[in-house]
């Protein structure tokens, strides 16, 4: 976890905030932690109900981004969660748990970490309705990426 003084914090308050939007950050005042900025997403309740709220379609840097982290076979929750949004993310997993290129259970459990309900039927239906990533373009463009690191 980062630590600012109340004083870096005044000086840099954008670059703190979007650490804090990332992971924890204390803020300190004469020594002492006085208080912590925390990533909304640890105050959201995860609704499965919720539309996704996305772009929709993903900018080619974006594209890349989510090529790379799903590339890489890096599956750690806390990496995926900064990457972005969780519940764009979780659907990406169950996405990836549905064809045959990766550890199923460890994506289906990854899918459930980041956004419960999103390795059902229902969660992941609701997702691909609305999910700027299509697994169409998406995964044959993952299968080359990996054939290309191979």
């Amino acid at each position: 976890m980062e630590t600012f003084d109340a004083s870096e914090l005044k000086a840099r308050l954008g670059e703190v905030l979007a650490r804090g939007s990332m992971t924890r950050v204390a803020i300190r005042r004469h020594g002492k932690v006085v208080a912590y900025l925390v990533p909304a997403r640890e105050f959201e309740k995860p609704n499965p109900e919720r539309p996704i709220r996305a772009a929709r379609s993903l900018s080619r840097e974006q594209e890349e981004r989510l090529l790379a982290l799903c590339a890489s076979g890096d599956f750690r929750p806390s990496r995926w969660r900064r990457a972005g949004d969780a519940r764009l993310l979780a659907g990406v997993a169950a996405m990836l748990a549905s064809v045959d290129m990766f550890d199923r259970p460890k994506l289906f459990a990854l899918a459930e970490r980041l956004h419960p309900g999103m390795s059902t039927m229902e969660g992941y239906s609701a997702w691909l309705r609305n999910s700027p990533v299509k697994p169409y373009r998406f995964l044959p463009m993952l299968r080359a990426r990996l054939k290309g690191q191979a």
